[in-house]
């Protein structure tokens, strides 16, 4: 998901609240603490984040942000994915299961075993849809409250 969020706020004033509103992670093992929104890193022109939770999801977004300043304001160019590792599983699950969909009508399987793959390819995407499109939603609408 690609979005651009158009601010009258200074590149510097955008910087310093995406870091008053980021736990900056020290290291693999270091875990957000306290009321921090967001956690990643913020450089002197973009920032990736992730959104901060107490559970764990993988479809979670990865915010990747890049500011352009202008004497009008700001543009702030955002794109949301998800991680590489997460993806990377995906290829490798669908690619499985798109084989299975299409060997298994030519091999005779018996009628509810044959639509076992066709069930987890729906619920593939579903899976990946549904709870990606949720917390991006979520992001976002901070993203724009902050930024805005």
């Amino acid at each position: 998901m690609r979005f651009i969020i158009e601010t009258k706020k200074s590149k510097d004033e955008i910087l310093q609240i995406i870091r008053d509103n980021t736990y900056i992670k020290t290291s693999v093992f270091d875990f957000p603490k306290g009321d921090k929104y967001f956690e990643g890193s913020v450089s002197e022109n973009s920032f990736k984040i992730f959104r901060c939770i107490q559970y764990r999801n993988s479809f979670l977004p990865l915010i990747i942000g890049t500011i352009e300043a202008h004497e009008y304001g700001s543009t702030i160019n955002i794109r949301m994915r998800m991680a590489i590792s997460v993806i990377v599983f995906l290829v490798v699950w669908f690619t499985g299961v798109i084989t299975a969909c299409l060997i298994f009508p030519f091999v005779g399987f018996p009628m509810p075993a044959a639509l076992v793959p066709y069930i987890m390819l729906v619920f593939g995407i579903l899976l990946v849809i549904i709870p990606n499109k949720i917390e991006a939603k979520k992001a976002r609408e901070k993203l724009e409250e902050l930024l805005t």
